[in-house]
């Protein structure tokens, strides 16, 4: 069987802008509804429960570098479309001054599209963060109980039985 190379890119996409509202979420939502419903009952419970945490996490790591390059380019088209908006604009009566190139940037219709995408990726990659800290949290909360289920049920601790170095 070959092994196929994944690269970077192959994760966080060529493009400059994602489609980020089309990020498909349905695994993480899932993920997060069953471990608000279900306790671990035993080892091999909070293992899975575990492993569920770390595999939406892992799902959003991809869309958080997709995001994160979104809202990079999206400030970066802020600037310099509001730049181009007032180096190119001229008064139609009399002298253009310095504040009305200014006002022509701030003012302009593209720029202001471009900041309301901004926006929304914003909002957005705050979501995928907080989705991202909850279930960091509880893949070590559900390590956490594993560990002490090994502990208490079957005598185990991790590191025992190892001499201390004195």
């Amino acid at each position: 069987m070959e092994k196929k190379v994944v690269t970077l890119a192959d994760i966080v996409g060529d493009d400059l802008e994602e489609e980020f509202s089309k990020f498909d979420l349905t695994e993480i939502q899932a993920v997060l509804i069953r471990l608000s419903d279900v306790d671990a009952i035993d080892i091999a419970h909070a293992e899975l429960l575990q492993q569920q945490a770390l595999r939406g996490a892992d799902i959003l790591c991809g869309y958080l570098g997709k995001i994160v390059k979104t809202v990079g380019y999206l400030e970066a088209r802020v600037n310099s479309t509001k730049n181009k908006a007032s180096l190119d604009y001229q008064a139609p009566e009399g002298k253009t001054t310095a504040d009305m190139k200014k006002w022509a940037g701030e003012s302009s219709s593209v720029v202001e599209d471009i900041q309301i995408k901004l926006a929304k990726a914003k909002g957005s990659k705050l979501v995928l963060e907080k989705k991202y800290d909850i279930l960091i949290k509880s893949h070590h909360h559900y390590k956490d109980i594993a560990a002490g289920l090994r502990k208490t049920i079957l005598g185990y601790s991790p590191g025992a039985g190892v001499p201390s170095e004195k």
